[in-house]
C-alpha cells in the first residue's frame, strides 16, 4: 500500500504573517547573540481572527541544513516568536490557555526519503509570564488544522 503525501493548503483570510523565521541553536535566549550557535529556520504562519485564538504554525522547510528542528526547539522557539510579535501581529494578553495555539508541521514533500504523510502536532506549554516551558505534543489531523485556520467560516 502506498501512502499519498499530499499537503493541505494553509492559506486562510485569517493569515496575518507568512515568513521564514530564523533563530539560533535550540532557541535559548543566550544563544541568540552568540555566533557559535547555528542558524535554524522554519516557515512561520500566524493566523488571527477577532475573538479567536492566535494560531502559530511552524512548518519545517523539508530541506537540508535548516538547523535545529522545530521539535527540539519548541519552547525556545515559541518564546522567541511571542517576544518578537507580541506587540504587532499577536495581541498582548493572548498567550494563555485557549488564546495561543502552537502547531508544529512537517510537510514531508521535498527531501523525505519515505512516503510518510505530512504531520501536524499541537504543542501545549506552561507559561511563567516570561517564557514557555514543558512542551507536550498531541497529534492533529490535516482536517482539524484546516478547521482551526478556517475558523472564521465556521462562526458565520
Amino acid at each position: 500500500m502506498t501512502t499519498q503525501t499530499t499537503n493541505i493548503n494553509l492559506d486562510s483570510p485569517s493569515l496575518v504573517l507568512d515568513t521564514i523565521f530564523v533563530w539560533k541553536g535550540a532557541g535559548h535566549e543566550l544563544q541568540q547573540s552568540n555566533p557559535k550557535y547555528w542558524d535554524s529556520k522554519c516557515h512561520l504562519l500566524i493566523y488571527q481572527e477577532y475573538s479567536m485564538p492566535s494560531i502559530v504554525l511552524c512548518s519545517d522547510l523539508d530541506e537540508q541544513d535548516t538547523g535545529t528542528s522545530i521539535t527540539n526547539s519548541a519552547e525556545g522557539l515559541a518564546t522567541l516568536i511571542w517576544r518578537k510579535y507580541q506587540n504587532t501581529v499577536l495581541s498582548s494578553g493572548r498567550y494563555l490557555g485557549d488564546n495561543f495555539l502552537f502547531i508544529e508541521h512537517y510537510p514531508r514533500n521535498k527531501i523525505s526519503k519515505n512516503e510518510e504523510p505530512e504531520d501536524f502536532s499541537l504543542v501545549q506549554f506552561n507559561w511563567d509570564g516570561q517564557r514557555f516551558s514543558q512542551p507536550r505534543w498531541s497529534p492533529l489531523t490535516p482536517n482539524i488544522v484546516l478547521a482551526l485556520i478556517q475558523q472564521h467560516k465556521l462562526k458565520d
